[in-house]
């Protein structure tokens, strides 16, 4: 509900009724939405390090296209909501440890990309500086995901992604 939602938009009640218990017994294990909330981005952020573990074996470029294809299947074809993105909308609204726990999670992602980067620039030459290439990367993603919702395109996500990192990649 909270990446359908946002948080303001869903109450522990509905939760509760959503899951057929009774609300005391979401609050004797989340005290508030906003610990509910702390809680889910703290397991997004371990889940991601998690992911990362099972993919470091792959070569850097085909890392971040896993992760392309895992956000795809995240977010366009099971049609959740970027955790991330998720309550950008209403970050005003955000209480600043829940925001911190949401800037926990992009940093995570951020810095391993940052990684990926560095890792790429020791075999290849990069047409853009590591922290431009990290940067765009994000925002292509963020973006494409949402042109590939409203398309029900999924597969416009790894095309733009590709074109990006031959572009990012190619030598001038």
């Amino acid at each position: 509900m909270l990446l359908a939602k946002g948080l303001n938009g869903f109450s522990l009640q509905e939760l509760a009724t959503s899951l057929n218990i009774k609300k005391a017994s979401l609050f004797h294990h989340f005290p508030s939405k906003k610990a509910l909330a702390i809680e889910l981005y703290q397991f997004y952020q371990s889940s991601f390090q998690t992911w990362v573990s099972e993919h470091e074996a792959l070569k850097p470029e085909k890392q971040i296209l896993a992760y392309a294809q895992e956000l795809v299947r995240w977010i366009v074809i099971k049609k959740r909501v970027c955790p991330v993105g998720a309550l950008s909308l209403e970050w005003h609204l955000v209480e600043p440890d829940l925001q911190t726990e949401i800037k926990k999670l992009h940093l995570l992602q951020k810095n391993w990309l940052t990684q990926m980067f560095k890792e790429i620039s020791k075999t290849k030459k990069l047409n853009l500086s590591i922290h431009d290439a990290v940067l765009s990367s994000m925002a292509l993603l963020q973006g494409s995901i949402q042109i590939a919702r409203i398309n029900n395109a999924p597969e416009l996500v790894m095309k733009n992604l590709k074109s990006h990192l031959k572009i990012i990649m190619e030598n001038s």
